[in-house]
């Protein structure tokens, strides 16, 4: 059986009897304030049943953005079911407070669990929005890595190219892991900088004659950009 239908039934299950048990025990009490009840307990229990059957961690997604809610989320929940079942003790077993009354109260609360899931949604966006920012640096820092090694393939594969060319191109593909990613905007031009030099020195080796010169003079300005890179850090 598929899981969610499983769950659905589950839900619907624990649902029932709620109702069932509310109808049969609270046959004597006012109608308004049993389903007052039913509405009110039917909430517990779908908050209960989504936060202890369901997965708060969906560990397909990498930004993990649930995590940064989960605090959240728990304690206004857990001050709304605690809040919520005090208030109905207190109003159908304490003190008799009319039905009203009982409405106003109970709508704070929910008030409050809005609130409370509103923060947690916050939270979780928060969170997503940092990943995607690491993802877009770190993704800038591979490309650089990429272009630079697959100029470096290509120098393997050619014949009669200086040996001056193959060992600053190696070097300097070596000296790229040594780059920490960063958020600066002086950092992004950069390495887009960087990128359009690599891309000079590949554009280079599909001349014919080859311009060896030229080939070192984009090497070099790769070097120096490089070197600019590397002495910036994240704000």
């Amino acid at each position: 059986m598929n899981k969610k239908i499983f769950y659905y039934l589950f839900l619907l299950s624990g649902e029932l009897l709620i109702i069932i048990c509310f109808l049969y025990f609270g046959r004597n009490a006012e109608a308004k304030l049993l389903t007052l009840n039913i509405i009110v307990s039917s909430i517990i229990y779908s908050l209960l049943f989504i936060g202890t059957l369901i997965p708060l961690v969906d560990f397909r997604d990498k930004s993990q953005k649930t995590i940064g809610s989960i605090g959240i989320r728990w304690f206004f929940t857990s001050l709304y079911m605690i809040g919520t079942i005090a208030v109905m003790i207190i109003c159908n077993y304490g003190r008799q407070i009319d039905i009203n009354s009982q409405i106003i109260i109970h709508g704070i609360l929910f008030f409050l669990l809005f609130l409370g899931l509103f923060f947690s949604v916050s939270g979780s966006n928060k969170v997503q929005e940092v990943y995607n920012e690491e993802r877009q640096i770190l993704n800038r820092l591979e490309e650089m890595k990429k272009a630079t090694k697959q100029v470096q393939i290509k120098l393997d594969s050619m014949n009669n190219i200086p040996p001056e060319i193959i060992s600053k191109m190696t070097a300097l593909q070596e000296n790229l892991r040594y780059l920490s990613p960063c958020n600066n905007q002086d950092a992004y031009l950069l390495e887009s900088n960087f990128l359009q030099e690599v891309d000079k020195v590949k554009n280079s080796l599909l001349d014919f004659p080859i311009n060896h010169e030229r080939i070192i003079e984009n090497i070099q300005k790769c070097e120096i950009i490089y070197k600019e890179r590397k002495h910036i850090f994240t704000n």
